[in-house]
């Protein structure tokens, strides 16, 4: 184990070491962008450096990505209630996503599992992205909780056209993405935090339309 540690730390720190050295000129780019947008008018420039802005914050996600997929797994966990966290992203979808409606079932207690709250978080949030990507940030997503057998089942269903065969056998795969300007790394870390949980991951499509992803974990 104390070798393990050793690696995971070493690559964890090589990892953001790198990610450093690439924030550092984004944040120069941003700001420095900050300034041309706010004394150019021309509607045209406007449109430029909102795709800029755009693009910036697509490597700015790709950086978090490649942090947290060699993140170490080896620190101390804690209770997280699973409620509490869904409570906090049904709030922020409410503001980010206001075209997406969101339908929850919850189980009658509040479910609470050991495990690292920050990447529970990331997890959820993960799921619900891909989500509201593949119904064009339009539609419904339900999100159910059920105890059952000593485990809680999370399930996030949406109403978007589902999974075809072609993505379903490769949707796991490191750096497959169906986005022009996707990483593909959203569901490596998905699978990722949930082992790390000792948990369950599936997605799957819906014999009524659309995709579900359940994530199972073991309840305290």
């Amino acid at each position: 184990m104390d070798n393990k540690f050793a690696e995971a730390q070493a690559l964890e720190e090589i990892a953001a070491a790198i990610a450093h050295e690439v924030k550092n000129p984004l944040t120069l780019v941003g700001f420095n962008l900050d300034i041309l947008e706010a004394s150019d008018e021309r509607a045209e420039a406007q449109r430029n450096y909102a795709m800029i802005r755009k693009e910036l914050r697509k490597v700015n996600d790709l950086i978090m990505d490649f942090i947290y997929l060699n993140k170490s797994p080896y620190i101390e966990k804690d209770v997280v209630f699973i409620h509490d966290l869904l409570g906090e992203l049904e709030e922020d979808l409410s503001v980010a996503m206001p075209d997406i409606a969101i339908d929850v079932a919850y189980s009658q207690n509040n479910p609470a599992i050991h495990g690292h709250e920050n990447s529970i978080r990331t997890l959820f949030g993960n799921i619900v992205k891909n989500a509201a990507e593949a119904m064009h940030f339009s539609g419904t997503l339900k999100i159910t909780t059920e105890s059952k057998d000593g485990h809680i089942e999370i399930n996030f269903k949406d109403t978007g056209p589902g999974l075809d065969e072609f993505v379903q056998n490769k949707m796991f795969k490191e750096q497959f993405t169906t986005k022009p300007m996707g990483s593909g790394l959203g569901l490596s870390i998905c699978r990722k935090i949930v082992k790390e949980h000792d948990g369950d991951f599936a997605l799957k499509n819906d014999e009524g339309g659309g995709c579900i992803a359940t994530v199972i974990f073991r309840e305290i």
